[in-house]
């Protein structure tokens, strides 16, 4: 990866490019310079853009993401009326929880990892609505690299 992009601020599709362009190291090491919150906040907003209310229609769920990495950093996403809001936060009562590393989680937001394949191989946990959870991503744009 490129050291003078700064990935709190680059576009879905960028982000997508440069995560399906670098291997496991090079994606750290920029998360790393960028900061892991900073980029983990842009994702989050990313969602919250790339949201598609036709394919949520009727939803109300509030969703609790857990990323870890030298400690958790939790995120809520709030599907309701129509809308998406994402948050650094925890949920009270969330619907689904998920918990994967932070690498693990770059590449499903990313589209280079599909959440039953790396809930299949123990690298993304979920507790919760277990019929819930694997319709989530749909609701979302994934970015084109």
């Amino acid at each position: 990866m490129p050291d003078d992009i700064d990935l709190s601020k680059i576009s879905a599709e960028d982000f997508a490019r440069l995560v399906h362009g670098a291997d496991d190291e090079q994606i750290l090491e920029a998360i790393r310079d960028v900061g892991v919150a900073p980029t983990l906040d842009r994702i989050f907003q990313g969602m919250q853009e790339r949201f598609r209310p036709d394919r949520a229609r009727a939803e109300d769920a509030v969703i609790q993401f857990v990323v870890l990495d030298e400690g958790e950093h939790p995120y809520v996403v709030t599907i309701r009326d129509g809308t998406c809001e994402a948050r650094r936060a925890r949920a009270e009562k969330p619907r689904v929880t998920l918990t994967s590393e932070l690498l693990t989680f770059v590449k499903l937001t990313a589209g280079k990892a599909t959440g039953p394949s790396l809930f299949m191989r123990g690298k993304l946990k979920i507790s919760g609505d277990l019929m819930f959870a694997p319709r989530i991503m749909g609701f979302f744009d994934v970015p084109k690299p």
